[in-house]
């Protein structure tokens, strides 16, 4: 399928403004629309490849840059020591508040294009992390949890003041949480704990465990890269939003 892609701006009620990439296929879209999280590296070209094939699957896709108080319009990091030192240092700049801020911002821009009923989200690593934040204070309805991490814990500032998995049962739309068995940021016992809110808050969700598989499994070219998992997964977030 044909697509188109920009970069547009949204204006942020804390008066920031708000860049995203913008992915729609050509004609009319399907009534979900998509909300994509990025992980640690801002909206690097592997991001926007995701909202690029989701476009290309029919669905109008919107990937803001949450960073964006902090960085320059359009700074994306290198998967490299000084990559992950940048990220981390702006992930720690990002509140709750202000990353929830951004995603209501941008599901209203989402909820008033045309011939959109429902919104969903994507999120990858500290992306998956909000993906889970706002399915729980947000009106979404399919939630797909790549690997999201420090939901039990308050390590970072989207998980204070207290931990984002305490929030679980806020949820009301369908979520997908998946990760790899040999994950070293969400361990067995933090994949036990999400499994156990989830099933205590009755959300309806699926939580796929990849085996022998590990944290970050879903890019190509990256030495945890596994096409199987990656395959799977693809395969269930295109499912999840066709269930609507």
């Amino acid at each position: 399928m044909t697509i188109i892609w920009e970069t547009i701006t949204i204006p942020v009620a804390d008066g920031t403004t708000l860049p995203a990439y913008l992915a729609r296929p050509v004609g009319r879209a399907a009534p979900v629309a998509v909300l994509v999280a990025h992980e640690l590296f801002a909206v690097n070209p592997d991001i926007r490849g995701v909202a690029d094939a989701l476009a290309q699957a029919g669905y109008l896709t919107l990937v803001p840059e949450f960073y964006h108080r902090h960085a320059e319009p359009g700074r994306w990091l290198e998967r490299t020591d000084a990559g992950r030192r940048e990220g981390f240092a702006l992930l720690h700049q990002l509140r709750r508040n202000e990353a929830l801020t951004d995603v209501d911002t941008c599901l209203s821009w989402l909820g008033a294009q045309p011939d959109i009923q429902q919104t969903a989200m994507i999120g990858f690593s500290a992306g998956g992390h909000l993906a889970y934040l706002a399915a729980c204070q947000l009106p979404i309805s399919h939630t797909a949890v790549l690997y999201g991490g420090w939901l039990p814990t308050t390590d970072i500032p989207m998980s204070q003041p207290t931990p984002t998995l305490d929030l679980t049962p806020g949820i009301s739309g369908r979520l997908l949480y998946l990760v790899g068995e040999h994950d070293t940021l969400i361990d067995t016992g933090q994949r036990g704990q999400i499994r156990a809110a989830l099933e205590q808050a009755d959300v309806k969700h699926e939580m796929v465990i990849y085996p022998d598989v590990a944290h970050a499994f879903f890019w190509p070219g990256t030495p945890a890269f596994d096409q199987k998992a990656r395959d799977d997964a693809w395969t269930r977030v295109l499912s999840l939003l066709a269930d609507s």
